[in-house]
């Protein structure tokens, strides 16, 4: 075993042999998302995809996309962009943060056609070559990479062993084509991840075709991987990993708080709003309405509790005791002044709401 594999080893069970992978998901695997899916059975998170070229041209666009804490551990912060200068660059502002730089050949949306990143690039052999290796040399931290299949399965695993060789320590592979998008997803191919773990040396994730606990643990018999990546059934239910049923509501209840303690994004937070109440959304037309509509924290807060107390199993006393128990969030400590007159207005909108609950 050569000292590149060694290394990967180590690096790898220095980080715990993490087994519950949550993925790179733009505008959802953001701070506050992360942290929730880790008290839950998560023991690896990404970041969302990074552009690396704005990175380097934008002096907020760190601040804004790139959020973490001490306890976000273990980190990959993931990369794209074709250029390897242009990522070194990029990568360099955040290793220090992380545990290592994920580097993106799977996205398969327009977008990364465009501007020759993610899925597109594995057409190009030599220049996806070169980035790993550069890179590799270039930061302090280890390089992985997370990829996409092609169909003709010899090309394939022989893309996977270059990629090792030219120095990548952890390989994630999505069992599905960058044709297999949208509406032609298609079932993925546990099969050819299952051959590129038996080929490979270095430690292999599986993402893809992962929708209940069940199939996490069926992924890990069938495909002897090291680790199980999710990102849709992540978003649908954060506590997958956990192995237990728990109700999306409190989940909701939960994520809201921690959005708030990591100031995270309205436009993340309808977005993981609509996944976790999608089916009391359904249900309750008004709140879907309210829920598209609102432009603050506190209205998005306010949907996510009155779906909470519209649960019919729900005795009236306990849906006093949710008002009072959300309405006392904590705030940040260097944001707490200039939140405090929001917070007033929460708690006397919320005030208002209990008077109309049925009895």
């Amino acid at each position: 075993m050569d000292d590149h594999i060694q290394q990967a080893w180590q690096f790898y069970r220095n980080l715990g042999s993490p087994k519950f992978i949550c993925a790179p998901m733009v505008d959802q695997s953001e701070l506050a998302f992360r942290m929730l899916t880790r008290k839950y059975g998560t023991t690896l998170a990404y970041t969302p995809m990074l552009h690396s070229r704005i990175m380097t041209e934008s002096k907020s666009y760190k601040d804004e996309f790139f959020t973490t804490c001490p306890e976000d551990r273990p980190l990959f912060a993931q990369l794209c962009g074709h250029d390897p200068q242009v990522i070194i660059k990029a990568a360099s502002m955040i290793q220090d943060q992380c545990d290592a730089i994920d580097l993106n050949f799977g996205c398969p949306q327009g977008i990364a056609r465009k501007g020759l990143y993610g899925a597109f690039l594995l057409e190009k052999r030599d220049q996806v070559l070169t980035i790993v290796k550069e890179l590799k040399q270039n930061i302090k931290v280890p390089v992985t990479c997370k990829i996409r299949v092609f169909k003709d399965r010899k090309r394939t695993l022989d893309l996977t062993k270059d990629i090792q060789s030219a120095g990548c320590s952890i390989l994630t592979v999505h069992g599905r084509t960058k044709e297999q998008n949208k509406d032609f997803v298609g079932q993925c191919d546990w099969t050819i991840i299952a051959e590129i773990k038996q080929l490979l040396q270095i430690p292999v994730f599986a993402n893809g075709g992962i929708y209940t606990w069940s199939d996490v643990e069926r992924c890990l018999q069938e495909t002897k991987v090291d680790a199980v990546m999710s990102s849709e059934a992540l978003l649908e239910n954060p506590a997958l990993f956990s192995g237990e049923i728990k109700d999306l509501n409190d989940l909701a209840l939960e994520y809201m708080q921690l959005a708030k303690q990591y100031d995270a994004r309205l436009v993340e937070i309808k977005a993981h709003l609509f996944k976790l109440l999608y089916t009391g959304l359904q249900i309750h037309i008004e709140q879907r309405s309210k829920l598209a509509a609102a432009k603050t924290y506190e209205e998005h807060l306010e949907v996510v509790i009155e779906l909470k107390n519209k649960r019919a199993d729900i005795p009236k006393e306990d849906k006093l005791g949710w008002y009072k128990r959300y309405q006392n969030f904590k705030q940040p400590q260097n944001n707490k002044d200039k939140e405090d007159d929001k917070q007033e207005n929460i708690i006397q909108q919320q005030d208002l709401l209990l008077q109309n609950f049925d009895s």
